[in-house]
Parts: structure tokens; C-alpha cells; sequence
């Protein structure tokens, strides 16, 4: 018997063909960037070659990074996000609407502000155009009382005049000098009564006239004397500033005097002054009085 070998069968074409486009699918998948020719063993006469070109690159194969790997795998979660999102513009609006608040009530509040101070400045028109026109409502204006009985501090005269009363004519110069220790009386809040005390006094001790000269060192409306530690002689010559510095006085006086107002007019003048003549204040009382109603209507 005859042995008899067979040959392998030569691989036909269209198979090749086939096994050579799955061989460069791979290699394209694998990152591959040249063209590898894949060509089947020349088994027989017979040979099929495949050609693989270049991937260009409109090629859709291309290889996936580590981060677009790991993107596929774990999805960026979209709705948290939204969620802090929607929250932080939500937040926002509520600072904004709180700080809206915040103006319109400072607004509310300086409007309220305003209108009080235009009530305020009605009233008080209201008050100029209806000032006091009595004797008795000037006076209760002065004490700061709407009515009522006036303490003995608030009134001209509360007690007995003592002794014989004198009169003098008064130049504008001597009834500037009257308005100014009336205005100062006034202004520390002493009353009517301290305004006459004041008054006559200066009739006393200077005829209302802001001397530059006296007995001693004396000097202005009330003879002071600097040594005596009532001022400068500049200071005691001011008429405001000798006002004030008798008044002070006369209030030290006053605190340890409960019944002041009442007493003759002079014992509280001679409790300031010192006088070697004390009952001489005593005959200006009258006039005094006078003076300070004057003074005080045009005042008001």
C-alpha cells in the first residue's frame, strides 16, 4: 500500500482577508500608530496580503485615559450639585431680602424722625404766636409753670417792702446793664425774686453804671473787688461776667437761707456785698421790681 501525505490546505482568500482586518482592529485598540502589514504564510503559489493604513484622525478608535476610565465608572453626581446649587441661591436671597428690610426700616425710622421734629417746630410756632400777654402768665412762663400759686422765689415782691424807696432816671445804657443781670438771673434759672435782689443792688453800688473805678480796688456794676477774688478787673468790668459772679454768690447765700425770698430785700443784698451800709439796698426795691417786670414783658 502506498502512504499517501497530504498538504495542508492553502488558507483561501476571502478567509485571509478576514483574519487580517480583525489583526489590525486590534492593533488600533492597542494604540498602534503605524500601519502593520499582516500577510499570510506563502503556503502555497496562492498569497493574499492586507495592507492597513495609518488611523487618521477622524478615526472614532482612540484610546481612554486613566481620569476618562474612572469617569465611566463613577458618574459625577449632577443632582447634589444642583441641590448645593439651588441652596447657596436661596441663601443669597435671604441676605438680600433681610438687608431690604434693614433699609426700609432705617427709612421708617428717619422718616419718623423728621416728623417729629416738623411737630416739634409747629409747637413751637404755635407757642411764639400765642406768647403770654398777662403779668400773671409772664410770670408762671418764667417759673416754668402752667399754673398755680408762684413760690416766693418766683415773685417780684412776695414780702413787705422796708423803708423809704427812691427812684432815679435810667439812661439806655443804665437799662442795657438792668437787662443784662436779668437775662443772667434768668438764664441760671433763679427766679424773679433773685433778678430784683440783683437789680438793686447794682442801683446801690454803681447807679447801674459799669464804673472803672471805686472805693479801694472796686470796680463795675456790683464795686467787686479783684483782690477779694471776684475776677480780673477786666472780668468784673464785663457786666455778664460781674452778673453771674453776685448771682453765684447770692445762690451760696440762698442755700444757707431757706427763708430768703421772704426776707427784706436788703439782708440777702448785705449777705453777698458785705456792705458797711446794709439797709442802703432797701430803698431800691421798688424801682427794682419795676425794672425786671420791664424787662422780663419784653423778653416775651
Amino acid at each position: 500500500m502506498r502512504s499517501i501525505t497530504r498538504l495542508p490546505s492553502p488558507p483561501r482568500p476571502g478567509r485571509a482577508a478576514a483574519l487580517a482586518v480583525l489583526a489590525g482592529a486590534a492593533l488600533a485598540v492597542a494604540g498602534g500608530t503605524t500601519a502593520s502589514a499582516v500577510t499570510s504564510s506563502p503556503v502555497t503559489t496562492r498569497a493574499a496580503t492586507v495592507t492597513h493604513h495609518p488611523a487618521t484622525p477622524h478615526s472614532t478608535t482612540q484610546p481612554l485615559s486613566s481620569e476618562q476610565i474612572a469617569g465611566l465608572r463613577a458618574p459625577a453626581p449632577r443632582h447634589k450639585a444642583a441641590k448645593h446649587t439651588a441652596a447657596a441661591r436661596r441663601a443669597a436671597e435671604a441676605r438680600k431680602a433681610a438687608e431690604a428690610r434693614k433699609a426700609a426700616e432705617a427709612r421708617k425710622a428717619a422718616e419718623a424722625r423728621r416728623a417729629a421734629a416738623r411737630r416739634h417746630a409747629a409747637a413751637a410756632k404755635s407757642a411764639r404766636h400765642k406768647a403770654p400777654t398777662t403779668w400773671r402768665a409772664i410770670a408762671h412762663a418764667v417759673a416754668g409753670r402752667a399754673s398755680g400759686p408762684l413760690p416766693a422765689s418766683d415773685r417780684l415782691l412776695p414780702a413787705a417792702v422796708s423803708g423809704a424807696q427812691s427812684n432815679m432816671q435810667l439812661t439806655p445804657t443804665q437799662y442795657a446793664n438792668a437787662t443784662t443781670i436779668v437775662r443772667q438771673a434768668l438764664h441760671m434759672h433763679m427766679g424773679l425774686r433773685s433778678a430784683v435782689i440783683a437789680v438793686a443792688t447794682a442801683m446801690q453800688e454803681s447807679q447801674l453804671v459799669n464804673i472803672d473805678y471805686g472805693t479801694y480796688d472796686s470796680l463795675g456794676l456790683f464795686q467787686q473787688q479783684p483782690d477779694m477774688g471776684w475776677g480780673s478787673a477786666a472780668q468784673v468790668t464785663d457786666p455778664a461776667y460781674a452778673s453771674d459772679a453776685f448771682l453765684g454768690a447770692l445762690r451760696q447765700y440762698q442755700g444757707n437761707n431757706p427763708g430768703w425770698a421772704t426776707q427784706p430785700l436788703w439782708q440777702a443784698a448785705q449777705g453777698v456785698q458785705k456792705s458797711g451800709f446794709p439797709t442802703a439796698y432797701a430803698k431800691w426795691e421798688v424801682q427794682a421790681a419795676q425794672i425786671v417786670a420791664s424787662v422780663v414783658r419784653n423778653m416775651y
